[in-house]
C-alpha cells in the first residue's frame, strides 16, 4: 500500500482537444495525436500553459487486452480541432487530488487514492469522469520520471 499525500480541489472548466487511442497500450496513440496536434498549431505542449489530462475510455478488462485511453490537451477557446481529434467543453468539479512520480506505481497508487477516499467518507462523483491522470513533464522523458497528479471525482464538500 502506497502512503499518499491527498487534498481535496476543484478544478475549474476546460476548453481541451481531446485524442483518443485504441489497443494494448492505447496512452501512445493519444498522445502522439495530441502533439501532432500540437504541431501543426504551432503550439509548444510544454510551455507551461496548457495542461494535459487523460483517463482510460473505455476502461481495461480482464478478457480483452485491448482497451481505450482518451488524452486531453487545454487550450485557448478561440482553437478547434478536426477529425478524428475532438474539441470539448469539460466541466470541473471537485476531486482528491494526489502526486506520484513515475507509471511504475500508478495502479497501486489509484487504489490507494480510492481507499483514502472511502476511509475519509468521501464518495466518487458520477457526474463527471470521475479518474483523470495529469502528467505534467514532457512524455519523451522515461516513464519513471514522469511527474503526474491524480485526481478523483468526488462529491460534497
Amino acid at each position: 500500500m502506497i502512503d499518499l499525500e491527498v487534498e481535496i480541489v476543484d478544478l475549474d472548466s476546460m476548453h481541451v482537444v481531446a485524442a483518443m487511442g485504441y489497443g494494448p497500450e492505447p496512452e501512445y496513440e493519444a498522445w502522439d495525436s495530441i502533439l501532432e496536434f500540437a504541431r501543426d498549431q504551432q503550439i509548444d505542449p510544454w510551455d507551461q500553459t496548457h495542461r494535459f489530462f487523460g483517463f482510460n475510455n473505455p476502461d481495461p478488462v480482464p478478457d480483452r487486452p485491448a482497451y481505450g485511453y482518451e488524452q486531453w490537451m487545454t487550450v485557448d477557446d478561440s482553437i478547434t480541432a478536426l477529425p478524428p481529434l475532438e474539441t470539448k467543453e469539460v466541466s470541473g468539479g471537485r476531486y482528491a487530488k494526489t502526486h506520484i512520480q513515475g507509471l511504475g506505481t500508478i495502479g497501486e497508487a489509484w487504489q490507494s487514492l480510492v481507499r483514502w477516499c472511502g476511509e475519509h467518507g468521501l464518495e466518487i462523483a458520477g457526474d463527471r469522469e470521475p479518474c483523470l491522470e495529469e502528467v505534467l513533464t514532457p512524455v519523451d522523458q522515461p516513464t519513471d520520471q514522469w511527474e503526474l497528479n491524480l485526481y478523483l471525482a468526488v462529491d460534497g464538500n
